[in-house]
């Protein structure tokens, strides 16, 4: 029973070292925050809504603290990056001490003088490394992969649908030529010769009998019956 005690007591303590390291971490990024916005508060005076998204974007570093204390604890996964968040918080950290440093600095001269000239795009640093992290997940990379290797597969699907197609049209050309050839040769045959022929005789006769009004004499039977009137051209 006391283990089981001791072990809970244990626990609930780890948990509460966890939220104070957490509200330690947020509370240094709300006042480096805080700074970067007086000073930017002192440059966009006279302007309301400048004031709005300069507040806006004072605040972006700690929100990009949070993602990177959430994501170390929980999310991110060891190697690229992870190391990656490593140097995100550092950076961050470096960030908010000068922020802090520029707000004391009244003179501002040497490196200040060179920090406050930088400090107004802060948040695109912070956008930078938290999308360098946020980019280096390996879920996002896996994902990639997948894409990349469905497209390889449509690929290969739209070549082989091509290459189908193209055998199909020779196969047809193929048919088409052996066709034509046979045809040919059909033409050229001796049944053919003798169908064109009798084809020839007929339509002759015909266009004989519309010339001349009467009927062809048919080949068995005697052509005519006397010498007056049964060739062709006589009325």
């Amino acid at each position: 029973m006391n283990t089981y005690e001791e072990s809970a007591h244990k626990k609930a303590l780890r948990g509460f070292a966890k939220f104070l390291a957490i509200f330690i971490i947020l509370a240094v990024a709300i006042f480096g925050d805080v700074m970067y916005a007086i000073q930017m508060q002192k440059i966009f005076s006279g302007n309301g809504l400048l004031q709005l998204f300069c507040y806006a974007g004072a605040f972006t570093s700690v929100l990009a603290v949070g993602y990177l204390s959430l994501g170390k604890s929980a999310v991110f996964e060891p190697g690229g990056q992870m190391l990656m968040s490593w140097i995100a918080f550092a950076f961050e950290m470096i960030v908010i001490a000068l922020n802090i440093l520029i707000v004391f600095n009244h003179d501002k001269t040497g490196p200040m003088a060179t920090w406050a000239l930088i400090s107004p795009a802060t948040p695109v640093m912070h956008m930078l490394l938290i999308g360098l992290v946020y980019f280096l997940d390996p879920e996002l990379k896996e994902a990639h992969l997948d894409k990349e290797m469905q497209s390889k597969i449509r690929q290969a699907k739209r070549k082989q649908k091509i290459a189908n197609e193209l055998a199909e049209l020779a196969i047809q050309e193929r048919h088409l030529a052996y066709s034509v050839r046979e045809m040919e040769a059909a033409a050229d045959s001796p049944e053919t010769q003798s169908r064109i022929s009798e084809h020839a005789h007929s339509r002759n006769d015909h266009l004989l009998t519309e010339m001349s009004g009467r009927t062809t004499p048919k080949e068995d039977g005697p052509r005519f019956t006397n010498d007056s009137d049964r060739y062709y051209g006589r009325r």
